[in-house]
């Protein structure tokens, strides 16, 4: 067994100790070279993968994380989305 530690980087940081098979920290390191990162930076991303979003505060519109989504000379037609989805 390894021990990591990780700090999260964030407004604050915060570092953090895993114990973690050898093999899986071996691997862990070589996809962190390969991908040209920490292995810090490898967990960090991972563990964004794999944890849900933090839950909006009130007030807070779900729907305004995907204003802007795309190129701005995008458009599309009312309708033209249930056309394409069902075949229209």
């Amino acid at each position: 067994m390894y021990c990591v530690t990780v700090a999260m980087h964030n407004e604050r940081v915060k570092t953090i100790t895993i114990t973690i098979p050898e093999d899986l920290d071996e691997r862990a390191a070589a996809e962190a070279r390969r991908r040209g990162i920490s292995k810090s930076e490898l967990i960090r991303q991972g563990l964004g993968f794999v944890l849900t979003p933090a839950p909006h505060g009130p007030g807070e519109d779900p729907w305004h994380s995907l204003a802007g989504f795309g190129t701005e000379d995008i458009s599309v037609r009312p309708g033209e989305v249930d056309d394409v989805i069902y075949s229209r």
